[in-house]
Parts: C-alpha cells; sequence; structure tokens
C-alpha cells in the first residue's frame, strides 16, 4: 500500500511543529532541558529556571532524583541555587524516573525533578520537571518559564538538599504490588545501561529467582548508556543465547525495549501491539483506543486496524502521548522508542511496568514474542538515522529538506513513507525512511541522505 499523499503530509506537519507553541522554546525540549554540563548546559540556565519555577509554581516542598551520571552532583548544587530557603528539598537519590509519582503522591510533595539526560551519552545531563501530579510540565508553563528567568533574580538565602530513602521503599512497594509474575517461566537477560534500574530490578527479579542473568549494572558515574540500553542492544544480544528474552531499559529506565526468542529487536510498536491485544482481552482496553506517535511503524497501523482499536496519532514526544490518553480516555499509549504509559498505574512511561506488563502478557496468552508478532503484527523494513548538527535547523531549513524529500519520494513513487524532524532533546536531525521492501528502503535513504547532506553542507 502506498502512504505518500495525505498521510505523509499529515506526517511533516506533525513532526516539524509538533505543538505551535514549540518553536517558541529556548531551553525546553520534548523531554525538558539537556546539554554537556558547564558547556550547553550551564549554572546560570539551572538557577535561574529554578528560580523562575519558584516563582511561577511556588511550590514548598519538591522531591529530586537522578540517574547514576556524576555531573548529577554538581546539577543538584545549581538546582539548590535557584530556590529560596523556603523550599524544602528532598534528594531520593537514584531511581527510575517512573518513579517520581509514587513519591509525588506518597510522600506529599507539591513537584519533582529528575536529573537525567535518559539515554543520551554520560556526557550529557539535564533535567525533567513534573507537575503535582506526576505528569510532565505543559507547554505553556514552560514557556512562561523560560521568559520569566530572564528577569529573574536568584535569592539571597538558597535552599539546601536533604537525603532521603524513603523514596525508594515507596517506588519498591509499588513495583511489588504490582508483580505476580512467575519469574521460573522466562529465561530473562536484563541490561540496565548501567542507569537509574540497576538496583531496583535486582530488588524486584532476584538472580536467584529463575533463570535470571543481570548485565550492565555497575555504573561507575560515566558509564551510563555505554554499549548498553535499549539504544545500543548489540551487546545484549551477542551475550544471549536463542530462546532466551532480552530486556533492555535506557538511562532512566521511562523506556524499554525487548530482544525477542530469535534475537530480533522488539521495539514499542511490538510491544504497545501485545499489550494492546492483552488489555482487550482482560476487558481493560477502554474504549479500545490506543495511542501512538507518528514514528509508528506502517504496520503496527495495520495490525491495530485488523484488530477494529482505534489508533489516536500525536506529535512525537511521550508528553503529547499523555496529553491525548488524558483527552481520549485511553489505558494505554506509547512510542516506538519503548517509552509506554500505562494511565492506570501512572501519568508517565515507567520501563520497569512495561516490562512487569509484558510478562504478564506473555503469560495470559500462553505465547512467545516471536510467535506474538508472526501472527500480528509485520512491519515495514524501516530505518532511522540521525545526522549531527551544529545547530538545530529553523523551520525555514526544515520545510526546504521535506521538500526535498517530497519531491524525490513523487519521483521514485515511494512504496512507503519517510519522516524528517529536529531532536527535541540534543543537536540531531533525525532522518526515518519506510519502505514495504529492503531494498526499496535503502535506496531510497542513501539518496535522501546525499541530498540533505550536500544541503547541509
Amino acid at each position: 500500500m502506498n502512504v505518500r499523499n495525505t498521510d505523509l503530509r499529515k506526517l511533516e506537519e506533525l513532526s516539524s511543529s509538533p505543538k505551535d507553541n514549540f518553536s517558541l522554546k529556548k531551553h525546553f525540549g520534548t523531554d525538558g532541558i539537556r546539554g554537556i554540563p558547564e558547556e550547553s548546559l550551564t549554572e546560570e540556565i539551572i538557577s535561574n529556571v529554578c528560580a523562575s519555577v519558584e516563582e511561577i509554581l511556588k511550590p514548598k516542598t519538591i522531591a529530586l532524583i537522578t540517574d547514576t551520571r556524576k555531573s548529577s552532583e554538581v546539577i543538584s548544587s545549581w538546582i539548590s541555587e535557584g530556590f529560596s530557603h523556603n523550599v524544602e528539598i528532598l534528594n531520593y537519590g537514584v531511581l527510575p524516573s517512573g518513579s517520581m509519582p509514587i513519591l509525588l503522591n506518597e510522600l506529599n510533595h507539591d513537584m519533582g525533578i529528575i536529573i537525567s539526560a535518559s539515554h543520551n551519552p554520560s556526557e550529557y545531563n539535564g533535567i525533567k520537571l513534573i507537575d503535582k501530579n506526576g505528569s510532565k510540565l505543559l507547554d505553556d508553563v514552560e514557556i512562561l518559564i523560560e521568559e520569566t528567568m530572564d528577569e529573574i533574580q536568584l535569592p539571597e538565602n538558597s535552599s539546601s538538599i536533604k537525603n532521603s530513602h524513603l523514596g525508594y521503599e515507596s517506588y519498591k512497594k509499588f513495583l511489588n504490588s504490582i508483580n505476580d509474575i512467575d519469574f521460573s517461566n522466562f529465561d530473562l537477560v536484563i541490561d540496565s545501561a548501567n542507569g537509574s534500574a540497576f538496583e531496583i530490578i535486582k530488588d524486584i527479579v532476584p538472580d536467584s529467582v529463575g533463570k535470571i542473568t543481570h548485565i550492565a549494572n555497575k555504573p561507575n558515574g560515566q558509564n551510563i548508556n555505554e554499549e548498553s540500553g535499549a539504544t545500543n542492544t548489540k551487546n545484549l544480544i551477542n551475550i544471549m543465547k536463542n530462546g532466551q528474552l532480552g530486556v533492555s531499559f535506557d538511562g532512566d529506565a521511562d523506556r524499554l525495549i525487548m530482544i525477542d526468542e530469535n534475537k530480533e529487536i522488539a521495539n514499542g510498536d511490538v510491544l504497545i501491539a501485545l499489550l494492546a491485544t492483552y488489555f482487550s482481552r482482560i476487558k481493560e482496553l477502554d474504549n479500545d483506543n490506543v495511542v501512538s506517535t507518528v514514528m509508528s511503524n506502517y504496520g503496527f497501523k495495520l495490525a491495530m486496524k485488523s484488530q477494529n482499536f482505534n489508533l489516536i496519532e500525536t506529535p512525537v514526544g511521550d508528553k503529547y502521548v499523555a496529553e491525548a490518553m488524558k483527552k481520549h480516555k485511553a489505558v494505554l499509549g506509547g512510542e516506538q522508542s519503548g517509552h509506554i504509559i500505562f494511565s492506570k498505574y501512572l501519568p508517565v512511561g515507567d520501563g520497569l511496568v512495561t516490562f512487569l506488563m509484558v510478562l504478564k502478557a506473555l503469560n495470559y496468552l500462553d505465547t512467545t514474542l516471536v510467535e506474538f508478532r508472526k501472527e500480528n503484527i509485520q512491519e515495514y523494513p524501516q530505518k532511522l538515522v540521525n545526522i549531527n548538527l551544529q545547530e538545530t535547523l529553523n523551520k525555514e531549513e526544515l520545510e526546504f529538506i521535506n521538500q526535498l524529500a517530497f519531491e524525490l519520494s513523487n519521483k521514485r513513487n515511494l512504496d512507503g513513507r519517510y519522516l524528517i524532524r529536529n531532536s527535541g532533546t540534543e543537536p540531531l536531525l533525525r532522518v526515518l525512511v519506510e519502505a514495504s521492501n529492503n531494498e526499496e528502503m535503502e535506496s531510497f535513504l542513501e539518496e535522501l541522505l546525499n541530498k540533505i547532506n550536500g544541503y547541509l553542507n
């Protein structure tokens, strides 16, 4: 099926401008503020943002968590400099970002701050601001914070940060409340990306239970996501044996990528299809609604249609998935990248919750990942290439590149689609091509990349 015309223009529109006001933001991307500390991410930015947060949102108590990056220490100090002594900040240490809604609810905080750069390399770091309900801030609020920070004055008497272990126990209790898995039924290799999941996952799935192997679970402050994690599964696949299931989190453990029993990557599309089927069978897929982004594979869309699920598409970014889920009263939504949200449990994605739900689904459906995807979803060959940029392309430059791609797709009568967008978290141009066969996909991608690089150079 050729999906170029109307679908393609819609994809371009959504990916170029996820929200009308997204281009107005200077510091916030699709997932908080990120950069290289002491370079693109400075003390002034972090402290001024925090001072603006106090001015606008007026929190009295803040929950703080981090991933395993060494630079989290200095960013913590920048955060404390931005808030006045009237604001209490409790640091609950290294925890998956999905734990934040639990901490806010159980420990009664006004808002949360996550120090993490998620799947990015270890030299990056950043902050995510979370509202009292556990959701990421709306674009309008982020824009107001940025507008305020240009003229904000830092407090004369700044806040200090206190440490607490209560958050870890609260989060572990929550995970155990939904963990009724018989792990003896599974042979698992679990990759924690030397990140936020490294400790809690061993409490949830000990080595002594079933056939469990833990890897990339010895963080040293500088090895987060290093040859490991959801965006780099090569080492995990090499370690696995046929018949085993691979489990891969990213740095802050808000996303999950699985490796099936044939050592093939099962991304978010496959997992959402599995989970939608499971929730439908147990009568918990409210309104038969499923939310995904424009990055989802065309084969995934056909799989949703074949089961009569209502697929709702959003721009790229799990915060937009969460907003659409709330609007359409959906219990399940997510991204191809492995961010998956279960609104009955949490308002944000959590890789550990997804992991438990996937095993529940496989148990209930009495299937394997290999068998499920063979019978239920036929994915179009797809490739995503990241082009490094000196600085993020502006709207006009992005429109010109999309026009180049549009003309090429017409010339070649592409049986598939392309998607070109700026990364929301780092200076990259993301180029995705999908076609009905590998040869066509590779050929179109090669010619498209030549045209894009020719323009950029």
